[in-house]
């Protein structure tokens, strides 16, 4: 299997962090005096933010421009990590949706007798 390209690596690792701090793309962009434009079109991989603004960015989420970059194992076990949170996430969503239909029904059912 090949690896990916390093662009979207790169992209993908742009998008993780972002989350990971809580910024959104408009948040971000204002920060760092781009558009969130500029930042969604890094993020897709349609280019890439240049090695001054790869430094800005990686002091502000914490981590080496290598990391951010995707050449360290760092990087890859937060990426793993992020990803079994958001499948934890998605998975208590269904569970609150699950609960709450049940509770209507409930009510519904008590409301009849």
């Amino acid at each position: 299997m090949s690896e990916k390209p390093k662009n979207e690596v790169l992209a993908q690792n742009l998008a993780l962090y972002r989350k990971l701090h809580g910024f959104t793309q408009a948040q971000l962009a204002d920060a760092i005096g781009y558009s969130d434009k500029s930042v969604s079109k890094w993020e897709r991989g349609e280019g890439t933010p240049d090695i001054f603004l790869l430094l800005t960015l990686s002091e502000i989420y914490g981590v080496t421009v290598s990391e951010l970059v995707g050449q360290t194992e760092k990087c890859k076990d937060t990426q793993e990590k992020m990803k079994a949170a958001e499948h934890d996430c998605k998975a208590l969503e269904r569970a609150k949706k699950k609960a709450l239909e049940r509770a209507k029904k409930q009510k519904k059912h008590s409301g009849k007798t």
